[in-house]
């Protein structure tokens, strides 16, 4: 009985240190890190996902020559506002009829877009700087769709025009 136990505990502890040896990670996983909006296998020959290659931008030239798909209405300004006011508001202050900077704004060099001097910037230079970022601002393109890059677009060019009103 002593015998059959032992060889028993023998086999189960080969058998986990077999088994917590695969345990952390295969090598495969740590030299092939997929990035944002990579997939990790690759798509069938020939196809396009829906809506992938909608607004896909390859630099900065293409971005600034785009122009905004999204119509400029309520639930577009409100969706905008939400998005601005949690990936932009931390450095560009809430904008508005009256704007309240944040703290790290004027550290950073960060500026107020309800300012008149940035209300000739095109929308897709808007865009551009959203998407790969410029010589203060990182780029945060990444994160954010097409669709709700031109909801922020929207919000700001509202914010900069006071077309629609949201205070209903």
């Amino acid at each position: 009985m002593k015998i059959k136990l032992l060889v028993s505990l023998l086999l189960s502890s080969l058998c986990a240190i077999n088994f917590a040896s695969a345990l952390p990670f295969n090598d495969d996983m740590v030299d092939n890190q997929i990035t944002t909006g990579q997939i990790m296998r690759p798509q069938p020959k020939g196809s396009v996902s829906k809506g992938s290659l909608e607004y896909k931008v390859d630099s900065k030239e293409a971005a600034q020559a785009l122009t905004n798909p999204v119509p400029l209405t309520k639930a577009s300004v409100l969706r905008g506002k939400r998005l601005f006011e949690v990936n932009c508001a931390a450095c560009h202050g809430v904008i508005g009829k009256v704007h309240q900077p944040s703290v790290a704004g004027p550290l950073l060099g960060a500026p107020n877009l309800g300012d008149p001097l940035y209300h000739d910037r095109t929308e897709g230079s808007i865009y551009s700087t959203i998407h790969f970022g410029n010589v203060i601002m990182y780029p945060v393109g990444w994160k954010l769709s097409s669709a709700e890059t031109w909801d922020i677009i929207n919000y700001v060019r509202n914010v900069q025009q006071e077309k629609i009103s949201l205070e209903d």
